[in-house]
């Protein structure tokens, strides 16, 4: 009998596989509180001078120097506006300058008040019959008032006065219903003012008996459940220890008109001028974090971290917080960049110059290194910040840091490329770009949870931008608008691992602020077999 075999052939060793993965922009922003081996998609594991908008990720414009006011730290910057007049004011430790227009960025202008002898600043515009104002306190020095052209030393004897308290104890200022309110400085004391009045005899209001953690009113402010001014807002009262008061009515000296709401506890905030509105809502930096008060009403303290807007970057938030306590934070609030801006104050000569930024639609954050925020403020709807030195800096002006140029550095999060255990050999990648000018990025890789970065690539070429006073006379077009082109760059990779972290640098040097949104990044890469 015959019989037919057929030869098997013996298995040989796995094919490598040739595949592509698109890795979308991580609009989700700078995430640090994932599982590495379990990130999610559109999310960046670092996110350094990029900002996350809703469909691509753009390259930050510069900082220009707009002012030098001091030879020590900026500690303060605010501004005065009526109108279609804006004015602009920066203080440190014993001096008020008015910056509205510099001669000259380079020279120390003449104060307008000197001999203070404190330099944070709570200030607040008032409008009263007699026009509009700015009060200005801090809490060791007599409380300034500001007419729009001449700054008034306020006391008990001044015109306008404030009598009953000594006005160089008052280290906050507020309005609520149309009412000015005080804080006094290491107490538990707030005063306030009549109605519609900038003087008058000021009444105290204690919450001594309110607050049983101790400590000191830092600051107060409004609250509201819609976002406009009405009949709900509330008063807010917070301590240094992180204890909220909140009361309903319109006068606080009437038992028929002013009722406690309730307590509740946050962490220690981190600042009187670490606040912004959202909408009705008064957001609070604590050391847990952005915590929004609608939220601190509901949840017991320990469980507030899990509801901030920084919960995406919670290790980094209370590792600075550790490191920068020392000094008062700061947050400003950017409406026309969608923007918020967190100061993280330079401690000392080692301490890392840079800021917190997120966008303020979709709460996606980033990190803008090399500017030193010691104090933040808003004129003319540009952001400006005051330095550790003595300067003020525009934000987002130019292609370059007053003269230097900065890397902006975008490093997805670890993905395992829907093959876990495999290793993957990545071959190329390229980069998908809309710009106003040619693109140069440097395309890298980052394998199996380790970042590793090369030195920073050369500027993106100089060019000149038609922008007002840049642009030629009877050569530029002013009103051209922006052309943008979609650009796309491949790059050889050669490096291997089972998770995967592709990486952009991009350096800015040059004079106009660059237009560049990273829209895309494409990986080539083959897949081996699993290693037993």
């Amino acid at each position: 009998m015959r019989r037919n075999f057929r030869r098997v052939a013996a298995p040989g060793p796995a094919r490598a596989q040739t595949r592509d993965e698109t890795f979308v922009p991580p609009v989700r922003g700078w995430i640090r509180n994932e599982n590495l081996a379990a990130s999610q998609p559109a999310g960046a594991y670092v996110l350094d001078n990029w900002f996350p908008t809703t469909t691509d990720v753009r390259l930050r414009g510069g900082s220009r120097l707009y002012a030098t006011v001091s030879t020590g730290a900026v500690t303060s910057l605010f501004t005065y506006k009526t109108g279609s007049v804006e004015k602009f004011f920066a203080a440190d430790q014993s001096n008020i300058f008015d910056i509205s227009i510099v001669a000259d960025p380079d020279v120390i202008p003449t104060p307008a008040i000197s001999g203070q002898t404190a330099g944070e600043y709570s200030t607040v515009p008032i409008n009263s019959v007699g026009g509009d104002f700015l009060y200005a306190v801090n809490g060791a020095d007599e409380a300034l008032l500001y007419d729009g052209s001449t700054w008034t030393a306020i006391n008990g004897v001044s015109t306008p006065a404030i009598t009953g308290v000594a006005t160089s104890d008052l280290s906050f200022v507020w309005v609520f219903a149309n009412r000015l309110l005080f804080i006094e400085k290491d107490t538990m004391n707030a005063w306030y003012l009549p109605v519609d009045s900038i003087g008058g005899a000021a009444s105290t209001f204690s919450l001594a008996g309110i607050f049983k953690r101790g400590g000191a009113l830092l600051f107060g402010g409004t609250w509201s459940l819609d976002s406009g001014d009405g009949l709900d807002d509330k008063c807010v009262f917070v301590s240094t220890t992180g204890e909220v008061a909140i009361y309903e009515g319109t006068n606080p000296g009437s038992t028929s008109d002013w009722r406690k709401v309730g307590v509740y506890e946050i962490t220690p905030p981190l600042g009187m001028n670490a606040t912004l509105k959202a909408g009705g809502d008064l957001v609070i930096a604590t050391e847990d974090g952005l915590v929004p008060l609608t939220q601190a009403i509901q949840k017991d303290s320990a469980a507030l971290s899990l509801s901030a807007i920084t919960r995406n970057i919670e290790p980094e938030w209370k590792a600075q917080v550790n490191a920068r306590q020392s000094i008062a934070w700061e947050v400003l609030k950017w409406p026309a960049n969608n923007m918020a801006v967190v100061s993280l104050p330079v401690i000392n000569e080692t301490t890392e110059a840079y800021c917190f930024v997120v966008n303020l639609e979709t709460g996606a954050w980033a990190r803008y290194t090399g500017w030193d925020t010691r104090s933040l403020g808003l004129f003319r709807n540009i952001g400006h910040f005051g330095t550790s030195d003595g300067k003020v800096l525009q934000m987002e002006v130019g292609g370059n840091d007053n003269g230097m140029p900065y890397t902006a550095t975008c490093v997805w999060s670890f993905s395992h490329l829907k093959s876990p255990g495999r290793q993957k050999i990545i071959n190329s990648a390229r980069t998908v770009f809309t710009a106003d000018r040619h693109v140069n990025p440097q395309i890298t890789v980052s394998t199996d949870y380790a970042v590793s970065l090369p030195p920073a690539p050369n500027s993106i070429a100089e060019y000149i931008s038609d922008t007002w006073d840049s642009g030629l006379w009877d050569q530029a077009t002013w009103d051209a608008g922006i052309a943008f082109d979609t650009q796309t760059r491949w790059s050889s990779i050669g490096k291997n691992g089972f998770a995967i972290a592709p990486q952009v640098q991009l350096t800015s040097g040059v004079t106009p602020t660059p237009h560049m949104r990273l829209i895309a990044l494409h990986l080539l890469y083959e897949v081996g077999g699993i290693m037993v």
